[in-house]
């Protein structure tokens, strides 16, 4: 999620929104830069390592977060663009970063 709600309402112009996403984007492939590097490093000591791959997928959309749980307490999002989402990232390539 990429919006992180300091900017009020008001004041978030499209140049805002444009960094925002720019970030999330840079931030996905920094993820698979992580990943790739780590399956290089364990070439040798865990050949199991080489089959991790990770997908993303990002979305502009309206969602609802919140704290949910009473016994497990946590942090998640809800709404049809988690949905999309989720639905992109189930369909995409391994270790690439799928855009809407």
């Amino acid at each position: 999620m990429g919006y992180n709600g300091k900017i009020d309402k008001n004041k978030r112009y499209r140049s805002v929104t444009i960094d925002e996403a720019n970030r999330v984007i840079n931030t996905g492939h920094e993820m698979l830069d992580i990943v790739k590097e780590l399956k290089e490093q364990s070439k040798e000591r865990d050949p199991n390592m080489q089959h991790l791959n990770m997908r993303i997928a990002i979305h502009t959309g309206k969602i609802i977060a919140g704290i949910i749980g009473s016994k497990i307490v946590r942090y998640d999002i809800f709404g049809e663009g988690v949905l999309f989402s989720n639905k992109m990232k189930s369909n995409s390539k391994h270790n690439f970063v799928c855009v809407s």
